[in-house]
């Protein structure tokens, strides 16, 4: 059975000319707060979201769901890759909230590189998973954060431009650099 890790290695060489990143529980994997991820989940741009999703399509079959109601992002796609594993696709990511939504601004500063992949940074996930209500997942970050610091303050500094939402800080966590 292919894992995430394995596939996304596979993909690399193919999505190499695209803005493209790691994202979700396979990235949690990669900073060993979960042992299995669920799925893999790619981030890229909305640029460079037909080319991605034309390498995907090319492998696995589209399964892509009706919009979810939490979620108004522009450009999902989902496919399953066979042996259980399946591949969420996502540009312009915008999580809905009581009054209005967040658009979170991924572009290339919004990822690293390790072990070869494109990775997208756990400042940007320990936001997004809390505007989801993931709080397994945010914790956990919030916990490895705390452990590690912050290694991308520009994140942080490109979340706030695009008005994320103060009230989600409250409490701020420990690792957050701001007085609440």
């Amino acid at each position: 059975m292919t894992t995430p890790l394995a596939l996304a290695r596979e993909l690399a060489p193919q999505l190499a000319a695209h803005c493209w990143a790691i994202g979700g529980s396979t990235l949690l994997q990669h900073l060993d707060l979960v042992e299995q991820p669920r799925d893999l989940d790619i981030v890229t741009t909305a640029a460079d979201f037909a080319a991605v999703r034309a390498v995907l399509a090319a492998r696995g079959q589209d399964i892509t769901p009706p919009p979810h109601p939490q979620y108004a992002t522009r450009h999902f796609a989902r496919f399953d890759m066979g042996d259980g594993l399946s591949v969420d696709l996502m540009a312009d990511m915008d999580i809905k909230l009581e009054k209005g939504s967040y658009r979170w601004p991924f572009d290339a500063s919004a990822r690293f590189v390790a072990d070869g992949l494109p990775w997208c940074c756990p400042e940007d996930w320990a936001l997004l998973y809390r505007l989801m209500g993931r709080e397994e997942q945010t914790e956990a970050l919030d916990e490895w954060l705390n452990e590690h610091g912050i290694q991308h303050p520009h994140r942080l500094a490109a979340n706030l431009f695009a008005q994320y939402p103060a009230s989600a800080m409250q409490p701020a966590p420990d690792w957050w650099p701001w007085d609440e």
